[in-house]
């Protein structure tokens, strides 16, 4: 019996140490496996912080991005005014005055004797600055002849810009000029008289 006693404590013992191998081989595997996770993914922490980076990044490009357009457009329709004052200048040295029958009217001007022999076409499309539609694309003012020097341009106060490209044409034929206004009409970019 005692042997027998003996058989069933060893036997108890030897399954106990296998059982402790069993246990410690699978905890092993579970940290491993943990492990193998954890170095294949981000923490949350991590992706927070990568997701504030891109919004401070984002909150210093946006701007520069927004101001460099509408910089860029204004350059546009300034080089828009400069053709514009070179046509009237090439007429006026063909015909010997700047064109009187020139007319705007929602942007658009039309001359039959200017467009399209001199420049192709002036209307909205032409102008690039995102004001609203009414002050996109050109006006045409005629402004009345200096009595004391008709080849001078002189526009009245009382005229108001109504287009973002303005040109300014005297009664006479004898003197033109052309400015390229901001969006709303608030600042002069670029004249011909500067």
């Amino acid at each position: 019996m005692t042997t027998d006693k003996f058989r069933l404590t060893y036997d108890y013992w030897m399954k106990l140490v296998v059982m402790k191998k069993l246990v410690v081989m699978k905890m092993k595997e579970d940290v491993g496996m943990n492990k193998i996770k954890g170095e294949n993914g981000f923490t949350l922490i991590e992706v927070l912080a990568v997701l504030i980076i891109i919004g401070v990044l984002g909150a210093i490009a946006i701007p520069k991005l927004v101001s460099s357009t509408a910089s860029a457009q204004q350059k546009a329709d300034v080089a828009t005014a400069h053709e514009v004052k070179m046509a009237l200048d090439r007429y006026q040295v063909e015909t010997g005055t700047y064109p009187t029958d020139m007319t705007g009217s929602g942007g658009v001007v039309s001359s039959a004797s200017f467009i399209p022999k001199y420049i192709s076409k002036l209307d909205k499309s032409t102008t690039q600055q995102n004001g609203a539609d009414g002050k996109k694309g050109f006006g045409v003012v005629s402004v009345t002849a200096d009595a004391a020097d008709p080849m001078k341009m002189t526009i009245p106060d009382t005229v108001t810009a109504t287009n973002t490209i303005m040109i300014y044409l005297n009664s006479n034929g004898l003197a033109a000029e052309v400015q390229a206004y901001d969006e709303d009409l608030d600042e002069v970019l670029w004249s011909s008289a500067d």
